[in-house]
């Protein structure tokens, strides 16, 4: 039993509890999308603020309390905005993902391109004698070869990691726990 007390305790505890005052449903989407709520995209000021108060902590469950008037709350117009909500941001962070995959490979590519430029520079300059055509290849090729490197590295590295935190965001929106209230 204290084994379960604590695991309930401990759940309270690491959850990020998000309240959002809602005059209306139509707060949670964007103004310029008529379609039904299942098919509407998010309101950016939402996704916004959702963000913002979500940094506050960094780990646990999000538990996103949406708090409206009692006289304008709807069970049903409500489970499906819950249900929209999670699809929206489990797509956004599919999307991140393979944005995120994408960047990483382009990146691994273009680091392997200025590398090869940069070994094949490196043969040119050892070969016997000094032309025209090898200056000139060099001068092409070495710049180009460290741009490519360093520009790779950067996609790797920082691109990437930069994509991470909307992906966490994302997904943690994704498997929250969405409760409308009235206050």
């Amino acid at each position: 039993m204290s084994d379960e007390k604590s695991y309930i305790e401990e759940e309270i505890v690491n959850k990020i509890k998000l309240s959002i005052w809602l005059d209306t449903y139509d707060d949670i989407f964007s103004d310029f999308d008529s379609r039904p709520f299942v098919e509407r995209s998010l309101s950016d000021d939402f996704i916004s603020e959702a963000r913002k108060m979500s940094k506050e902590k960094t780990s646990g469950q999000i538990e996103l309390n949406l708090l409206m008037p009692s006289t304008l709350r709807d069970k049903n117009t409500e489970d499906i905005v819950i249900k929209s909500l999670h699809k929206h941001f489990q797509n956004y962070a599919d999307q991140i993902n393979i944005e995120k995959k994408s960047s990483r490979m382009k990146g691994f590519l273009l680091t392997g391109i200025g590398a090869v430029l940069m070994v094949i520079t490196a043969y040119t300059d050892t070969g016997i004698g000094n032309n025209f055509f090898r200056n000139v290849l060099h001068i092409i090729m070495e710049p180009a070869g460290w741009f490519l490197l360093w520009t790779g590295l950067d996609h790797i590295f920082y691109d990437s990691r930069n994509k991470e935190k909307d992906y966490i965001f994302n997904l943690k929106m994704a498997k929250s726990e969405i409760i409308f209230m009235s206050l």
